[in-house]
């Protein structure tokens, strides 16, 4: 017999136990088999299946009387039964593939977590404890696009700082800086009395292009400071004029 899913043979054959209500009680138990299935996988037709398999075994039950043995109504009930025997065998062997495969979709979905969450918070409610679990919601894995997104957003988050004026602490915060280089730059800061510009700052460094575009954003130099110069220069035409 061919495998149904991906989980081979063995499974398949273990998880097709439930088959044996039928061929292993000659059809007097057959209906369990129905209702198992059912159990599982949620199949409400298999429910009804299984309740239709039970008629003909409880109608043969009744027409067993010693009273009603030798009536018409003792072969009905009879024949009944082994109709429903036959039919039965038939059904499962033709319902089994199906139930495999709504039971690996089953399993691979992780019902079993969220049965044991809902079971959490349904016993939370019980005890007035419902607050602390809603306190702790389960987070969604990150897949590795996200987790990248996350961390570049985390570092745009770092305030600019002013490269002639910030303190080691601060500069080692920047992304891609550190605490050795910002040793570094403090002390080559105060050997160059300063740093002019970006580029000065990237030149007297030996800063490789790539860690300078990263670092670029969150450092200030004193050629950014557009707005003061302006303020003066309108200051000094206000005068002459």
């Amino acid at each position: 017999m061919a495998s149904v899913t991906d989980r081979g043979k063995f499974w398949e054959m273990k998880n097709s136990i439930w088959m044996l209500w039928v061929f292993l009680t000659f059809g007097f138990f057959n209906y369990i088999s129905f209702f198992y299935v059912s159990y599982k996988v949620k199949q409400r037709k298999w429910f009804v299946a299984g309740i239709l398999y039970s008629i003909p075994f409880i109608l043969m039950m009744i027409t067993a009387d010693t009273v009603l043995s030798d009536t018409w109504l003792s072969d009905v009930g009879t024949m009944s039964y082994i109709i429903g025997y036959i039919v039965s065998i038939l059904h499962v062997i033709k319902i089994r593939p199906e139930y495999l495969l709504r039971l690996d979709a089953k399993l691979s979905s992780g019902y079993k977590e969220k049965e044991i969450d809902y079971l959490k918070k349904t016993i939370a409610r019980e005890y007035g404890a419902a607050s602390v679990i809603e306190k702790q919601p389960v987070l969604p894995s990150k897949t590795v696009d996200e987790q990248i997104k996350f961390k570049e957003e985390k570092e745009m988050r770092v305030e600019q700082v002013m490269i002639n004026e910030t303190t080691e602490e601060e500069l080692a915060k920047v992304p891609g800086i550190g605490g050795l280089f910002a040793k570094k730059i403090i002390s080559t800061r105060s050997q160059e009395n300063g740093f002019q510009s970006f580029n000065h700052f990237v030149e007297v460094l030996s800063v490789k292009p790539h860690l300078a575009e990263k670092i670029r954003p969150y450092l200030l130099f004193p050629e950014k400071e557009p707005v003061v110069v302006s303020a003066k220069k309108m200051e000094g035409r206000v005068i002459d004029f």
